[in-house]
């Protein structure tokens, strides 16, 4: 960009008295100003991008602008390069234009437009979506969940998973852990892998490492999974953690018995997580012909396609949280950052073939982490109806995504029981007259008859007397 060009498009704010969608002022008498990293967001993702001037001052009552100017120069650019290049969700390269205006100098700065498959592009230690913001005319405002959804829907569209790996070389990949990859691939079909096979083309047709600037590094996909060490050990990945937790009762008010957080490479993480449920779930007996045969409460086929499709399509640009899986006395959860896919509900799940993580599932899947594609969910449908428990319930929201399976005891009860029942571990009490709100085509009677058989269960008591009757969960 033609330095004529930009103080043009500057001294035009600085006539106007104000900042505009694609000009910033920022005020650096007191140094470098902390909230930056706000406005160079907001930039990157306006069509265009936009400049940042330090030293000008607005003030906003009078409509009007200063030129203030700044002193330090080099320490500007090295605490501007340090934000764009370290504290952001992807690596920003601004130009930058040191331009004497009204006998002062300032430093403009250009924060180019990224590319769809990297917005949102957000700041690392805030997370996402807080730390995402967009330029609305001339203020910086955070993302909203539904504009977020748009950038992660767009973004789907050239897959997270295959961007490079922030903060890694190609010295971070372990070669044991490839080669036993292709071990397993020249298995499949009858080619014998061999260590000098592992240079960077194939690498990079495998999705575990590409080109990018020039240079070549890992991608998310090829550090999540062959790392030499654990992946949370890099800044960058420290929140892909899975938060595991057993409760006594059935909700997370109840006391906690077990607990851990589980790292390490996406197949260690499902490997870890599936023993934790199974050492936190029950077991049971029952003679088979003349052996006894011990089973645990929820099949272990359907634990292990929950748990990895939890791992291999979350949606690694969500950083805020982390992935769960809480352990009920009635219930398994494991919850998801980042909602179904586009083309994927609720509805259709058995169906659909999406991945969010194409690389993720290709890799996992030939690690024996996962079924023939669309072949998980069906897994699970059918080794619960096994276990004469529930079908699982898929709960699909704004930027989550939640699996529940029913145990024995929930597994006794209708449709309408479950859904009284799961309005009780979210609200504590129901009343009659929230029942009649819950089911307004369905009888007094009906409903009566359903409340009396969770208390025959032992899911429920009743309290109070007369109209003043509630039922409360036996937690």
């Amino acid at each position: 960009m033609e330095e004529s060009k930009v103080k043009q498009i500057i001294e035009e704010a600085i006539r106007l008295g104000s900042e505009t969608s694609s000009v910033e002022f920022k005020d650096a008498r007191g140094g470098f100003p902390r909230d930056t990293w706000k406005t160079i967001s907001a930039f990157s993702h306006r069509p265009g991008g936009g400049f940042i001037v330090f030293g000008v001052t607005e003030n906003r009552s009078e409509n009007s602008v200063e030129v203030t100017g700044i002193t330090e120069l080099a320490i500007l650019q090295e605490k501007m390069s340090s934000v764009v290049s370290g504290q952001m969700s992807i690596v920003i390269r601004p130009e930058y234009f040191p331009i004497t205006m009204s006998g002062k100098t300032v430093l403009v700065t250009y924060i180019p437009e990224c590319s769809d498959q990297h917005k949102p592009c957000y700041h690392k230690d805030t997370g996402m979506p807080n730390g995402a913001y967009i330029r609305d005319g001339n203020n910086d405002r955070k993302i909203t969940h539904e504009e977020m959804l748009r950038f992660l829907d767009n973004a789907k569209l050239s897959k997270f998973d295959s961007t490079r790996a922030p903060d890694t070389q190609l010295s971070d990949l372990s070669e044991k852990k490839i080669y036993d990859l292709l071990i397993r691939m020249g298995q499949r079909t009858n080619r014998d892998a061999r260590v000098e096979e592992i240079g960077f083309d194939l690498l990079k047709n495998l999705g575990i490492a590409d080109t990018f600037d020039k240079d070549n590094f890992p991608t998310i996909a090829g550090f999540l999974i062959f790392a030499k060490e654990k992946p949370q050990l890099k800044r960058s990945f420290n929140r892909y953690v899975i938060r595991c937790v057993k409760y006594k009762g059935s909700n997370v008010a109840t006391d906690i018995i077990d607990k851990a957080d589980i790292d390490g490479t996406l197949n260690e993480q499902i490997d870890a997580m599936q023993k934790f449920i199974l050492r936190n779930i029950r077991t049971s007996a029952r003679i088979v012909g003349t052996k006894r045969v011990d089973r645990y409460e929820y099949p272990e086929k359907a634990i292990r396609e929950i748990v990895a499709n939890a791992v291999i399509h979350r949606d690694y640009r969500i950083t805020e949280t982390y992935a769960q899986v809480n352990v009920f006395e009635d219930r398994l959860e494991v919850f998801n950052p980042g909602c179904l896919p586009p083309g994927v509900t609720v509805k259709n799940i058995r169906d659909a073939q999406v991945s969010r993580n194409e690389i993720i599932a290709a890799r996992l899947k030939d690690l024996d982490y996962l079924e023939e594609y669309g072949r998980g969910i069906d897994i699970v449908f059918t080794e619960t109806e096994k276990w004469g428990l529930l079908q699982p319930i898929f709960k699909n929201t704004t930027n989550s995504f939640k699996v529940i399976l029913p145990g024995e005891k929930l597994s006794k009860l209708n449709d309408r029981q479950l859904r009284i029942w799961d309005y009780l571990v979210e609200q504590k009490r129901i009343t009659a007259t929230a029942c009649a709100e819950l089911f307004p085509d369905i009888s007094r009677a009906t409903v009566n008859n359903d409340l009396s058989k969770m208390q025959e269960l032992g899911l429920i008591h009743s309290g109070g007397a007369s109209i003043s009757t509630y039922y409360e969960p036996n937690f």
